[in-house]
């Protein structure tokens, strides 16, 4: 088999540990900027401050600010492995939510002109923060049962409908500072104590699909649906994400070991870049399982359903 690389954008969320253990190749950086105007490449590590005082800090109504890597810095990345001979594979954000597909598309294609043979396959995952970690886990683990980049990459583009997100979001108020929903749906909704819960959809954005009354019925609910949209778990992980919400993150993880009893459960905080969007007040968990239906009709239903009984 021919050797080849695999790397992703830092909204993989996936720390040096699992980075080093998966054997995730390389990683390209975009930045954050921060409230007082400066910019920093975003810290997959969160080394130079903790997940939670980041999320603390939009409690406080700190809002931050993101922008992918340019293509520059991409080839920098993939030049190494080509010079070697190596194809890449080359995982992405949802071009949904970020320009890094394009980027990544146009650097590989200088990296093939530039090295004859040489073969980049740059994958839109559609999915983001833990999930498209969960992607990266899944190539890797490709790579180590001997497929080749070629393999690999038909593989990720066939099945990355069918990685899923289940939970919850319980603040409002960070929705509402950014404009994604109005100030009295968040005062009113957070009153009701209403959850929303999303899913993952055709077009690589996250949609909600219901809404549960309370907490625990939100994360109750994550784990009916998940027992109905999940494929085989015994022989793969789930990644548990959440942005400052211990306690809710050891309940889903508890109910995630005893009721869907997967490979392994990897419990991470939510990436900077992502959290950056996603805010405060998000816990949920990726698997994968059946593929998502084009108009989320299926999805909806049996979120429906649950939330019903």
């Amino acid at each position: 088999m021919k050797e080849f690389a695999i790397v992703a954008d830092n909204s993989c969320a996936l720390p040096k540990q699992y980075r080093e253990r998966f054997g995730l190749d390389g990683v390209v950086f975009g930045t954050i900027t921060y409230p007082d105007g400066h910019s920093e490449f975003a810290d997959l590590d969160y080394e130079r401050a903790s997940a939670e005082d980041y999320f603390n800090s939009m409690t406080k109504k700190a809002i931050y600010k993101t922008a992918c890597a340019n293509i520059d810095q991409m080839i920098d990345l993939m030049e190494p492995f080509a010079k070697q001979g190596q194809d890449i594979v080359f995982l992405t954000i949802s071009s949904a939510l970020s320009g890094t597909y394009n980027f990544a598309v146009k650097s590989g294609e200088q990296i093939e002109a530039k090295y004859p043979g040489v073969h980049v396959y740059v994958i839109d995952s559609l999915r983001y923060s833990s999930a498209l970690g969960l992607l990266v886990q899944e190539a890797c683990a490709l790579r180590d049962a001997g497929k080749d980049a070629k393999e690999t990459a038909a593989w990720l583009e066939e099945n990355k409908n069918c990685f899923h997100q289940a939970g919850i979001m319980d603040d409002l108020y960070f929705l509402a500072r950014t404009g994604r929903i109005a100030k009295a749906k968040a005062f009113f909704g957070t009153l009701a104590g209403v959850k929303p819960m999303g899913e993952f959809s055709a077009s690589g954005l996250t949609e909600v699909i219901g809404k549960a009354k309370g907490t625990k019925n939100g994360l109750d609910a994550a784990i009916a649906y998940a027992k109905d949209r999940i494929v085989d778990p015994g022989e793969h992980i789930i990644f548990l994400a959440s942005s400052n919400r211990p306690k809710e993150r050891d309940y889903l993880y508890q109910k995630i070991e005893s009721e869907l009893h997967p490979k392994e459960i990897i419990s991470l905080p939510i990436d900077q870049s992502s959290g950056a969007n996603m805010g405060p007040g998000c816990v949920a968990f990726f698997f994968y399982g059946k593929p998502i239906s084009a108009d989320m009709s299926e999805e909806k239903a049996v979120l429906t359903a649950i939330l019903n009984k």
